[in-house]
């Protein structure tokens, strides 16, 4: 595994990954026979070769080390080896790769306390030492809410958004774990409150959370608030609604968002809901695309491609007549593309 780490060729083919896979295998079947002293070797080795610079074989070395070597005393071990590696990470914030180092030997640390079971002061004095890295706030409110101190687990996210502002995934996750703990104590308007924020800034038109706030109102309330909702998320730039136009059955919406967008894409993944009732519309769609494609030259690849969207018009109730006029069209525009002449030639009518 070593040696593999250090093959410096394209993997696109993927046959190192097939030698990491068959490797994982091995190893697994070495560690669920193995002895003590077996299983002391192993994760010594491993130990060992986590505290250098790896590459492909990094991950792998720890998933061996964090999901194997369950026995009370490796729990112990792994404790002292996790704060060990996380103290050196510390020490070097010149490192390239430091922020990920520093989750990942954190997020350890984290696990070995909790499967160890040490005590919680000596916990709350590592959080509250450390409430500058989000990974331990998220950890320590998540403890306080084990601990039924509700209000400190509210405050510690509270002030956790606020720190993270430039950082905009670990903002999402303090916001919905800040939802979760609104919800445990039955503050519903603070729960819908940081709701409505998730989805209109910080993870705007997340389907689930979107399905969430749905079900914390009432039938009768839903359709009023959906479209404040719908409004306010839309003021996102690059914002996809269509999925929440399917979940909500908005066809209409939906409709104008699928013929605003460039290409076909989106056509061809909306139009089972769509063309029942708006297949004219759907088919002027199709007309635009198909001619705004044709007007730059291509191989014969690109016309059998025009000739497949013009098949699938063709399914439309004007499709025949739509499709007439294109070909007609071509025919007086393009008559020098013979490819072109050739493939439409064989369009089944």
């Amino acid at each position: 595994m070593l040696k593999i780490d250090h093959v410096d060729i394209d993997d696109s083919d993927g046959e190192i990954m097939m030698i990491m896979s068959a490797s994982d295998d091995l190893w697994e079947a070495v560690l669920t026979k193995a002895d003590a002293d077996v299983q002391q070797q192993v994760f010594d080795w491993l130990c060992k070769q986590l505290t250098k610079s790896l590459n492909i074989i990094e991950d792998t070395l720890d998933d061996l080390l964090f999901t194997y070597f369950k026995t009370p005393a490796f729990i112990d071990a792994k404790l002292v080896y996790t704060a060990k590696r996380f103290r050196a990470v510390q020490k070097h914030p010149d490192l390239w790769d430091y922020d990920w180092q520093i989750k990942k030997w954190l997020k350890h640390y984290l696990q070995m306390m909790s499967a160890a079971h040490v005590p919680d002061k000596q916990i709350i004095k590592f959080c509250g030492a450390n409430l500058a890295i989000p990974q331990v706030r998220l950890f320590y409110s998540q403890f306080c809410l084990q601990h039924q101190d509700e209000a400190h687990a509210v405050q510690l996210l509270k002030d956790g958004k606020k720190l993270v502002t430039d950082d905009p995934s670990m903002l999402a996750e303090l916001s919905r774990q800040l939802k979760d703990a609104y919800q445990q104590l039955g503050e519903k308007q603070l729960y819908r409150q940081e709701l409505w924020q998730l989805l209109t800034e910080y993870a705007p038109a997340d389907e689930m959370l979107f399905s969430e706030l749905k079900q914390s109102y009432p039938t009768t309330d839903w359709p009023a608030v959906r479209e404040q909702l719908l409004t306010a998320i839309a003021k996102n730039s690059n914002v996809d609604l269509k999925p929440l136009y399917v979940q909500e059955n908005l066809l209409n919406p939906l409709l104008k968002a699928v013929v605003a967008a460039d290409g076909l894409w989106d056509l061809r993944i909306y139009e089972p809901l769509l063309k029942p009732r708006f297949s004219d519309l759907l088919l002027a769609k199709y007309d635009h695309e198909v001619r705004k494609m044709a007007t730059t030259t291509g191989t014969r690849r690109k016309y059998q491609q025009l000739v497949g969207i013009l098949k699938r018009m063709l399914a439309y109730p004007a499709g025949k007549s739509t499709v007439q006029a294109i070909v007609h069209d071509w025919q007086q525009q393009y008559p020098r593309r013979s490819a072109m002449m050739d493939e439409l030639s064989r369009l089944n009518w």
